[in-house]
C-alpha cells in the first residue's frame, strides 16, 4: 500500500500519452482574396522522451529510416528531459510514401509517433518571398520570450514574422491511452487548437508577377505603390529563394549554398539595398518650387554631363537635351537639370524637405530588415527634430 501511489502513477505514465495538437496557421491572401500562403497536411515523426526503452536503438533505426544523421537526433532530444511526455518533433513534412517504411517498424519503435499536421505552403513559390518571409521553429531567442514551445513553429521574416501573433493561433492537445506497443485505444481529454487568423492584403498577385517578370534574373527591387491611400500593391525583390525549404527540415548544403550564394538571395533588397536614385528628384523639385527658386515655366539646361569641382557627373543618356522645364526635367529624369538644381537649393534644405517627405527614417512597413537612411547636411543644427513620416505604409 505503501508504494500504490508511486506504481499508479508509473503505471499512468505508461499508458497515458499527452499528444500537441498545433494549430492551422491563418492563410495570407492578396487584395482580391488569392492565396499567397496556405496550409497543407503532410506528416510529423515525434519521439517522447520518456517511452523510449533503447534511446540508441530507436535512434539508429530512426536515421536510416528517415536519412537523418543520427548526430541530428541525438542533438534534437539532448535539450529535452529524458522523463518528459512532451513529443520531440524529429522530422517535418514527410510524405506519405516517406512515412510508410516508419510504420512498417513501429511495433519496434516505442516512443515513436507519426501525426498529421498543418504544413506551411506558399503555391507561387519564390513569388514575393522577401514580403511573405518563412516559418521556421521558435529559434532561442524566441524560445526565451514564453511564448513559444520547444518545436513550436514561429514566422522568421516578412509577413510571417510581423503578424505571427495573429497568424499561429493557439494550440490544442490530447491525453491518449495507448496499448505497451504505443497504439491508441482512447482519448481521455482533448483541448481543440484555435486556428490562426486569416490576413487579406493589400497586395495584388498579378501586379507583384508583373513585377518579378519585369525583373527576371536580374538584381533588383520594385517597389509599387498606390499614390491615392497609400496601399502597398507590390514588393519584389531578385533574387529570391523558396519559402518552402524552411517549412521541413532544410538540409545543411541547402542552406549553406543560400547564405554563401554571391548574389545574396536572402537580402531584401526592396528595403535596403539601395538609395532612393531618382525619386529623390522630386524632392529636390519640391523644395525648389516652395522655396520660389525656380518657377514652373522657368528653364534650365540638361547637358549629357557637367562638371562640379574635379568630377564629371553624367546624365542617363549621351544626347544634350537642351533647356528644360521642370515639369520635361521631371518626365525625362534628367540627372545633370537637378544636379544644377539641387546647387541652387542647397545641402541644408533638401535635407529638411527630403526629411519632411518622410525620408531618413523608417516608413514603418514592419517587415524587420528595414535599414533607416542618412540625410547628410552641412550643419547639423539646421535640421529639425525627427518627425513621423507624411503617411504609414499600409499593407
Amino acid at each position: 500500500m505503501l508504494e500504490g501511489s508511486r506504481l499508479g502513477e508509473l503505471a499512468d505514465r505508461n499508458r497515458i500519452r499527452v499528444r500537441p495538437l498545433p494549430a492551422p496557421r491563418g492563410i495570407v491572401s492578396d487584395r482580391n482574396g488569392v492565396p499567397l500562403v496556405d496550409a497543407r497536411p503532410a506528416f510529423t515523426v515525434s519521439v517522447v522522451p520518456r517511452e523510449l526503452e533503447d534511446r540508441q536503438t530507436v535512434l539508429a533505426t530512426l536515421s536510416v529510416l528517415l536519412k537523418i544523421p543520427y548526430t541530428e537526433l541525438d542533438r534534437a532530444l539532448a535539450a529535452t528531459p529524458p522523463d518528459s511526455p512532451w513529443p520531440v518533433r524529429v522530422r517535418r513534412g514527410l510524405t506519405f510514401e516517406e512515412v510508410i517504411p516508419l510504420e512498417e517498424q513501429r511495433a519496434g519503435l516505442p516512443g515513436v509517433t507519426v501525426a498529421l499536421e498543418p504544413r506551411r505552403a506558399y503555391p507561387s513559390g519564390r513569388l514575393a518571398a522577401h514580403l511573405l518571409g518563412y516559418v521556421r521553429e521558435a529559434s532561442p531567442e524566441q524560445l526565451r520570450e514564453g511564448r513559444y514551445r520547444p518545436g513550436a513553429l514561429a514566422g522568421q521574416s516578412g509577413i510571417e514574422r510581423m503578424l505571427d501573433e495573429f497568424l499561429r493561433g493557439r494550440d490544442g492537445g490530447e491525453q491518449v491511452e495507448v496499448e505497451v506497443s504505443g497504439r491508441p485505444l482512447r482519448v481521455l481529454d482533448r483541448r481543440a487548437p484555435q486556428p490562426g487568423a486569416d490576413v487579406t492584403t493589400t497586395f495584388d498577385r498579378r501586379i507583384q508577377e508583373t513585377a518579378d517578370r519585369a525583373l527576371g534574373d536580374a538584381a533588383g527591387a520594385v517597389v509599387v505603390m498606390d499614390p491615392r491611400n497609400g496601399d502597398l500593391l507590390a514588393l519584389a525583390s531578385t533574387p529570391a529563394f523558396d519559402p518552402a525549404l524552411f517549412t521541413g527540415a532544410i538540409e545543411r548544403d541547402e542552406w549553406l549554398r543560400l547564405v554563401r550564394d554571391p548574389q545574396h538571395p536572402l537580402l531584401n533588397r526592396a528595403l535596403r539595398a539601395y538609395p532612393p536614385g531618382s525619386v529623390f528628384k522630386l524632392v529636390v523639385a519640391a523644395a525648389a518650387l516652395q522655396e520660389g527658386l525656380i518657377t514652373p515655366s522657368d528653364r534650365l539646361p540638361c547637358p549629357a554631363s557637367m562638371q562640379i569641382g574635379n568630377r564629371t557627373l553624367r546624365n542617363w543618356t549621351p544626347e544634350d537635351q537642351g533647356p528644360i522645364d521642370i515639369e520635361r526635367a521631371i518626365a525625362r529624369s534628367c540627372n545633370t537639370f537637378f544636379y544644377r538644381l539641387g546647387l541652387k537649393v542647397g545641402i541644408d534644405r533638401i535635407a529638411r524637405y527630403a526629411r519632411a517627405f518622410g525620408f531618413g527614417q523608417a516608413t514603418g512597413i514592419m517587415l524587420g530588415d528595414e535599414k533607416v537612411g542618412l540625410l547628410p547636411t552641412a550643419t547639423r543644427a539646421s535640421l529639425p527634430p525627427p518627425s513621423p513620416p507624411i503617411a504609414p505604409l499600409r499593407m
